[in-house]
């Protein structure tokens, strides 16, 4: 049998184990920090009895269930889906240095928000994120269709980048013409959890769960792919029918991210090299399920520092994680080069 599903097997079940259980540790702690820590901070006991026996009556209770529990909720939703998102995407277009921003929900999420703002006007936070989702996987419908059927690992790329270009021109042009647009647009764009919501979470969460699904039922698929598209084919596996589902996951996970906090750079990027280090000779259904709560963590710890670092200000998502993630990416790069000489 593959070992993309060796955790479930006999042997493999106790490491497996162990190792997304140590992770999912490091996540809950996180959590638990940024349910603590922020412009003020606050002691384990108060968040404990807000989650146990929430008092509306007490300020800082209603701080962190009103705030602080929806953004880390959020935070953890969005560390996890670009994760995955990312892991997916360079499986599939066999880069290691690919990003979910190829497949342009990036870019047809931020145009249709930019038009909504044009035709309609400042909108509430529910109704930007419905158009941020839809702009993505109508995005992510052309760029699929620009790339043609059969094994396209080097032309879906292509058409997302094409396709990319164009939208952020068109959005360059009516941010230019709309200062109000343009206000609006400028804190959307940089990346950021300051208003997430649960009405956010409850529309936003179920995409991204199904997302994820998609990606572990088709992972072992994409692995075989990764062989290339005449060796899957000679194996049974239809590459334009598994690029499709790849494709969806990516789309679903990552649009349901911009839709909830802008587009987050470098955790779709970053975190998967990591989930692959701690398990170097697992499959690529593992590395789904290790990259889940390796995405969550970064995404949790990137959103506290940035609340901490300027208090009472604070610094958003998107800024924070370029500020480690532009880092990482070089040593990243200069590592893969150094392996090539």
């Amino acid at each position: 049998m593959d070992n993309s599903f060796s955790f479930l097997h006999f042997g493999g079940l106790r490491l497996g184990g162990l190792r997304l259980g140590g992770l999912w540790l490091v996540t809950l702690l996180a959590f638990g920090g940024a349910l603590c820590l922020g412009a003020q901070d606050y002691p384990p006991a108060l968040i404990w009895q807000a989650l146990r026996d929430f008092d509306p009556g007490n300020a800082a209770q209603a701080i962190v269930m009103g705030m602080r529990l929806p953004r880390a909720l959020a935070a953890m939703l969005v560390g996890a889906s670009l994760a995955v998102s990312g892991l997916v995407m360079q499986a599939i277009v066999r880069n290691p240095l690919a990003d979910p921003g190829l497949t342009g929900v990036n870019a047809g999420a931020a145009l249709a928000v930019v038009a909504g703002l044009w035709v309609l006007g400042p909108l509430p936070q529910m109704a930007t994120a419905g158009l941020a989702l839809l702009g993505a996987g109508a995005a992510a419908m052309l760029v699929r269709l620009l790339a043609g059927g059969g094994d396209n690992s080097l032309r879906l790329p292509l058409a997302g980048a094409a396709f990319a270009s164009l939208c952020m021109a068109i959005v360059s042009l009516v941010v230019l013409l709309n200062p109000e647009a343009r206000n609006i647009y400028r804190f959307w764009m940089v990346g950021s959890l300051a208003l997430a919501d649960r009405n956010g979470l409850l529309m936003l969460a179920p995409v991204a769960l199904v997302g994820i699904g998609i990606a572990l039922l088709v992972a072992r698929q994409i692995e075989t792919l990764m062989l290339g598209g005449e060796m899957g084919a000679a194996l049974g596996i239809h590459p334009g029918r598994v690029l499709s589902l790849g494709f969806l996951a990516i789309t679903l996970t990552a649009g349901a991210t911009v839709a909830l906090a802008g587009p987050v750079g470098f955790i779709g990027l970053i975190a998967p090299h990591l989930a692959r280090r701690i398990a170097p000779q697992s499959g690529l259904a593992m590395t789904v399920l290790l990259a889940c709560p390796m995405g969550a963590s970064l995404a949790l710890l990137a959103d506290t520092a940035g609340r901490r670092l300027v208090r009472p200000a604070e610094l958003p998502l998107g800024i924070v994680l370029a500020m480690i993630g532009a880092p990482a990416f070089m040593l990243l790069v200069r590592r893969m080069l150094r392996g090539t000489e």
